[in-house]
């Protein structure tokens, strides 16, 4: 409990520092340094309960990062409500004014989604299989598109003009589509914001997109291997092969092509993502867990 508070304390520390100094050089190590400790503090926790306290500071960190690099201002309650009451790192909705918009919609998607997957994740933890995608895909529909869905639309029933930040994969037009429109935006809009835009004007167009995917890669390291402490550059490998593809990928090719290669280039290499002490110790975990309810 008092490493939980020390956590904590470190990632409100880095929100404070963001809101002075607002340098990426210094905040990029900062907030690497501020992971380690965490990492260190909770070395002996068991996998899951690390992988929640680690990828909480990380997405506590990256916020801090994102406000600064986009340089506007937010009023203390927007702050704190974009900071900790919502997944998405786009700040300009918390800081426009109220307005009246649709809502109904995501909540019912929302809740369609929430009920799907709360009941396929049952049944799924009874299967004896290690299939990731077979353990993956329901707590996804659940989370993902349940969960998040329902923020969504809790957000813009109070007038912020949040969008869904997971959206149909089957209608990608191409993996460059996927990682880009369709899913995380989250995680899309953080990359674009702190990664690709400050290195476009440096490197150019082609090699900031594909440092996207390696910095990409390594954050996903900090999420998936470090909590389990093995699998360590699988995650970076499954970016580096989708960025390198994302180079290659024409508009001109026929998008049912398009299409087939982006599922299947997502699909196929989830056993790289996520390695098999993941899928046991953290994805099984909770799928085990969930019979309680």
């Amino acid at each position: 409990m008092i490493h939980t508070l020390y956590s904590v304390l470190l990632a409100i520390s880095f929100l404070a520092l963001t809101r002075v100094l607002a340098k990426r050089y210094v905040l990029w190590p900062g907030m690497l340094v501020v992971l380690a400790v965490v990492n260190y503090l909770h070395f002996t926790d068991p996998p899951f309960a690390r992988m929640v306290v680690i990828c909480s500071v990380l997405l506590i960190c990256m916020k801090g990062i994102v406000l600064a690099e986009w340089g506007g201002r937010l009023t203390w309650p927007r702050w704190f409500a974009f900071t900790f009451l919502w997944f998405g790192m786009e700040p300009p909705p918390f800081a426009a004014k109220p307005r009246k918009l649709r809502w109904k919609t995501d909540a019912v998607i929302g809740g369609c989604c929430l009920l799907v997957g709360l009941s396929l994740s049952i049944i799924v933890a009874h299967w004896e299989t290690d299939s990731i995608l077979v353990l993956f895909v329901p707590l996804s529909i659940g989370f993902h598109y349940g969960v998040l869905r329902l923020l969504t639309a809790f957000w813009r029933l109070q007038g912020i003009a949040v969008r869904p930040l997971f959206r149909n994969p089957l209608l990608s037009q191409g993996l460059g589509d996927f990682w880009a429109k369709r899913w995380n935006l989250s995680f899309s809009q953080m990359m674009a914001r702190a990664v690709q835009r400050p290195l476009v004007l440096r490197l150019g167009k082609r090699p900031a997109l594909f440092a996207v995917f390696l910095a990409s890669g390594l954050l996903h390291e900090l999420a998936i291997t470090v909590p389990v402490q093995s699998g360590y550059g699988l995650p970076t490998l499954y970016f580096v092969l989708h960025g390198g593809f994302v180079m290659i990928e024409k508009p001109a090719w026929p998008l049912w092509l398009r299409r087939a290669l982006a599922l299947l280039l997502v699909a196929a290499p989830l056993p790289i993502l996520f390695p098999p002490v993941f899928t046991q110790e953290v994805i099984r975990f909770t799928l085990n867990h969930l019979q309680i309810f």
